[in-house]
């Protein structure tokens, strides 16, 4: 089975089953909830997309989980409306600066996450990738002043920024890396959105469009095999600011109170997809490997880093 709809649909949409609806009474033979994703506008292409991958999706998880699940896009603010009022009860936030803010202000728990790559990965580091020519000024900021730094998504959402804000304030003390960079932020829109599409971060280096590129791991491994001869040539990895702590994938939340029962199911449905001839060519759509299991303490590692730039007063 083939399935061929836009990419960022295809990535955003795969998440997005999982927000789920309202508890349905035992009287009903197949639970159905509603799976909310947060997007970052309302559009007709988008609604269009939703609709078709519903029809896929919540089709394969009835089948193979007994559970019926219906599709809806919401914004920030909706979406935090629709957790308050229990109108979804799986929620996909939009990466992990806002995954963990949903985790705190809401009664969510974490429950799958996606997994990248043929080895099936959960744990990727945040990297700093450069052109030859800037690598060197990145030991002490010297003549970094006025360059252009890109990455994927918000400035205050980009959890890979992120990193590198808090990096930039422990070593140098600078708490406002947009005095120094003209900041180039990439809207995931613009073709990428699960790491590692050939229009990421990296490709901005290549084109002269950014100086310095902080980019998530696995858009540098795959942009190595899309483009081995352009990243050896033209870029070269700031060793010094190149992360060494891995941090877990954003997960999809299930809302305390919903039916354990079928939250297990659709976890286990989920989790057995790239053991699935039809399941795996949906993953292979999405450019997402599998599912696994996760917990709170998983994230721990990102809220503290979130907590370690709030305690540097960065902006």
């Amino acid at each position: 089975m083939k399935i061929k709809l836009p990419f960022f649909c295809l990535t955003v949409l795969c998440h997005l089953f999982f927000h789920a609806g309202e508890n349905i009474s035992i009287a009903q033979s197949v639970p159905t909830y509603t799976a909310g994703v947060m997007t970052r506008s309302y559009d007709e292409k988008r609604a269009k997309a939703l609709e078709k991958f519903e029809e896929i999706i919540s089709k394969y998880i009835e089948e193979r989980g007994g559970i019926r699940v219906r599709l809806k896009a919401l914004t920030y603010p909706d979406l935090a409306r629709a957790i308050k009022k229990g109108d979804v009860d799986f929620v996909w936030g939009y990466g992990l600066v806002v995954s963990m803010e949903l985790g705190q202000k809401f009664p969510v728990v974490p429950i799958v996450c996606p997994t990248l790559g043929e080895d099936r990965r959960s744990l990727f580091k945040r990297m700093a990738v450069s052109t030859k020519d800037f690598a060197q000024t990145m030991n002490d900021f010297k003549g970094a002043q006025g360059s252009r730094l890109t990455y994927i998504g918000d400035e205050q959402w980009s959890f890979d920024l992120l990193t590198f804000k808090v990096w930039a304030a422990e070593k140098f003390g600078v708490k406002d890396v947009a005095r120094l960079f003209n900041l180039k932020g990439r809207e995931p829109a613009e073709g990428f959105f699960i790491p590692g599409v050939k229009r990421g971060a990296i490709y901005s280096l290549f084109i002269n469009e950014a100086d310095l590129a902080i980019v998530h791991e696995f858009e540098y491994i795959t942009q190595e095999k899309l483009t081995p001869h352009a990243v050896r040539e033209r870029t070269e990895i700031v060793t010094k600011i190149n992360s060494a702590e891995n941090f877990i994938e954003a997960p999809v939340f299930v809302r305390r109170g919903v039916n354990r029962r079928d939250v297990d199911q659709l976890v286990r449905v989920l989790i057995e997809m790239p053991n699935d001839p039809e399941g795996k060519q949906i993953l292979l759509s999405s450019k997402i490997s599998g599912f696994m299991k996760v917990a709170d303490q998983d994230y721990q590692p990102v809220r503290d880093l979130i907590a370690r730039r709030d305690g540097l007063g960065i902006k």
